[in-house]
């Protein structure tokens, strides 16, 4: 099997820093590393492959990402360098990597699931709608089968396997067992004549089509959002439960009002609806479809437009009637038993087609497993431009969709602003509240007669729900379990005494380690969560741990020692967690 492995260099998240005078991420002397996530892709190839390409777009200095790949594993590799490629966007990204893999042909095409600095999770998808190739993204296990792969996909409502037909795309969000992913970059004489160097003409087509001038998004600012944290250290658990108590009321819910804001702009002049995703959790709309309604209401009002949500599914009408409850003004299903269960190529073909055909002015789609697979892949079908996990939204006065996406961990967020219409953005969860449910409220609702769609060459074989990890996006508050606990009776422990309600997942040790299932792995190389407090529990204190809760409005930390408080958290509470917790839970519930 021949397995192209696109792979891209990063800086590394720890040394970012930010000029606050320039405005300006600060670049010169961070060092730079093969992206993680795609470390791991190569050693799936390595497992699955007979000849392994590595590939990837960037710079002169990319070429030592490369050499990483070969000392990896991969058996040669292309370096696509011009300057025709330089401030690319995803789409952009993606469009020049299809052509490169469309001549050098493969059998299998991996990657990882997303970057870890820009975060956008689209190229993925993005490519595999350019070569037309069905696809798997977040990928935990890979198994050849004759002409066909059995993949292990981790989802927000739990692991899904599935059968794709060869050729292919998939990424991988973990790496093969017991596979070694850090190696030093072979020596340039060594690997100088394993890569090849490829420009913007050896692709062919028209150069207008790459870099910059093919990419319908830009970048209009760059901020520093690091949130101010207090820092302070409590040896008392009631008295650090008190301040946490007091932090939560200084920093208050966003507010959201059912009420419209007025349109912005010159008057006469055009007004657009927003439109939502709604996606769905046991029947009912997910928490993050809840707050996109919310959010799109406002930005609907200041369009001068309707607030529209859009259900994809089988048996959508009771939650079509939810949705109106929570602020939709028009719901649109697409209501079809072919979309009963989520199948990639069936559900971006649907997206499609209601964007050709309804062209709404604005988009938001929910940044979940789903969302970061079905949408990116349908905005590269339509080479719409799309911004992915946006952190905030606003309207400018000629009706842009303004978007805040945050990068580096989350702390460096970039202002962008896209050029195509419909106008499309994937929304992390919880960063807005939903409305309070309306039950006078009233909706117009519309079924979308959907056309054929393109045969799935994706096959659901099973499904298991036991770990769903959804509630690490609904819960208001979040426990995150350690390596330093130990061992699974102390994780039971843990949780048992964990605040009615808690979501608990761990930090990069403890689900190594398996006292926490990978679903739940917290950080840069898991998931990021926003909950109301954050309770970090004998945890790693590193960047790639620390970049899990950023936006959490209140961090608590339990550690072993009196050591002065540094980094993210607002609150420490030092001893014996066993000891401390248990009349810390108390006091903050009020016991």
């Amino acid at each position: 099997m021949k397995i192209v492995c696109l792979l891209k260099q990063v800086p590394r998240g720890d040394a970012i820093r930010f000029d606050e005078e320039t405005k300006s991420l600060v670049r010169e002397g961070v060092p730079l590393e093969l992206n993680r996530f795609d470390a791991y892709a190569i050693a799936h190839a390595v497992r699955l492959g007979d000849e392994i390409v590595a590939m990837t777009m960037g710079p002169p200095q990319a070429d030592e990402a490369l050499r990483a790949a070969l000392a990896l594993g991969a058996h040669r590799a292309i370096h696509l360098s011009d300057r025709a490629f330089a401030l690319a966007d995803t789409l952009g990204t993606s469009r020049a990597i299809a052509h490169a893999i469309r001549d050098e042909g493969a059998d299998l095409v991996l990657c990882g699931r997303k970057t870890t600095d820009s975060e956008t999770w689209q190229v993925p998808a993005e490519v595999a709608a350019f070569l037309q190739l069905p696809q798997v993204t977040n990928a935990v296990e890979l198994e050849s089968a004759g002409d066909k792969l059995q993949v292990r996909r981790l989802g927000d409502d739990g692991e899904e396997l599935y059968e794709l037909e060869l050729p292919a795309l998939c990424s991988v969000a973990l790496p093969p067992e017991a596979a070694d992913v850090d190696v030093e970059p072979l020596p340039v004489p060594e690997a100088i004549e394993r890569i090849a160097v490829w420009t913007a003409e050896d692709l062919g087509g028209d150069e207008t089509q790459f870099g910059q001038r093919g990419s319908p998004t830009r970048v209009l600012a760059v901020r520093d959002v690091t949130p101010e944290r207090a820092q302070e250290l409590f040896t008392d658990p009631g008295e650090a439960a008190a301040r946490v108590r007091e932090l939560l009321a200084e920093r208050p819910r966003p507010e959201v009002a059912w009420e419209k804001p007025e349109r912005l702009g010159e008057r006469p002049g055009a007004s657009y609806d927003c439109w939502s995703v709604v996606e769905l959790v046991e029947g009912r709309p997910a928490r993050i479809s809840l707050e996109l309604l919310a959010k799109g209401r406002e930005l609907a009002g200041k369009l001068g437009g309707r607030n529209v949500g859009l259900l994809l599914g089988h048996d959508l009408d009771t939650a079509a009637r939810q949705a109106v409850r929570y602020g939709a003004e028009a719901v649109v299903m697409v209501d079809d038993p072919q979309l009963a269960s989520y199948e990639p190529e069936l559900w971006a073909g649907a997206l499609a087609q209601v964007l050709e055909r309804e062209q709404p002015h604005a988009l938001l789609i929910p940044a979940t497993s789903r969302g970061r697979d079905y949408g990116p892949r349908a905005a590269g079908a339509l080479e719409l431009g799309m911004t992915g996990d946006c952190v905030d939204l606003g309207i400018d006065k000629a009706g842009r969709l303004i978007q805040f996406k945050p990068a580096y961990g989350g702390n460096i967020v970039s202002v962008i602003m896209g050029a195509t219409t419909p106008q499309l953005a994937t929304v992390r969860a919880r960063m807005f509240e939903p409305l309070e449910p309306n039950d006078s409220a009233n909706g117009e609702l519309r079924r979308f007669e959907l056309g054929p769609l393109p045969s799935s060459r994706t096959r659901l074989l099973g499904k298991d729900a036991s770990e769903r990890a959804f509630d690490l996006d609904e819960a208001e508050v979040v426990v995150a379990a350690g390596a330093g606990l130990g061992d699974a009776d102390a994780v039971e422990e843990l949780r048992g005494l964990a605040p009615p309600g808690a979501a608990l997942g761990g930090d990069r040790g403890a689900c190594e380690a398996g006292l926490i299932p990978r679903s739940r792995q917290l950080g840069l190389l898991g998931r990021s969560v926003a909950p109301r407090l954050y309770v970090a529990v004998e945890t790693e204190g590193d960047f790639e741990h620390a970049v899990a809760s950023v936006k959490a409005s209140v961090i608590v930390v339990f550690k072993q020692s009196e050591t002065p408080v540094e980094g993210t958290a607002d609150v420490a509470v030092a001893g014996d967690w066993r000891t401390t917790f248990p009349p810390f839970a108390a006091a903050l519930s009020g016991d």
